[in-house]
């Protein structure tokens, strides 16, 4: 019945976000629309995961109401070593939300924003 899912993050500067999860995390870019020129929309692929970036523009075109600011869900982005994604992160100037800490279930955990203030909760296990 269902087979997978991807989150699709509405994006005021789809390139930008692109740019910060494809060179910043090390997402690969595997299909933009239009294929030429700035981007509505832009898929990618970290290992097994799937995320989608769509522009604020074509999200009007599907007849919901315009995206608006607000933080209902996180990215969770697992990660091999804290500080040296944290190190990274702070290089591409992403905002550090949260310091990284020892979570009570017993993994280190932080929270960064992307471009358009995203949350994304790292996890290094």
């Amino acid at each position: 019945m269902f087979t997978s899912s991807m989150p699709n993050l509405y994006c005021a500067d789809v390139a930008a976000a692109a740019g910060f999860y494809r060179d910043v995390l090390g997402f690969d870019q595997t299909y933009q629309f239009p294929p030429a020129g700035p981007p509505q929309h832009v898929e990618l692929r970290l290992g097994e995961s799937m995320l989608a970036l769509s522009s604020h523009a074509a999200v009007g075109h599907t007849g919901l109401p315009a995206p608006s600011a607000g933080h209902t869900q996180e990215l969770v982005v697992w990660c091999a070593d804290m500080d040296a994604a944290i190190a990274r992160l702070r290089a591409a100037r992403a905002p550090v939300l949260v310091e990284p800490y020892d979570h009570v279930a017993g993994h280190r955990r932080a929270y960064v924003a992307d471009p358009d203030g995203n949350w994304l909760a790292l996890v290094q296990s």
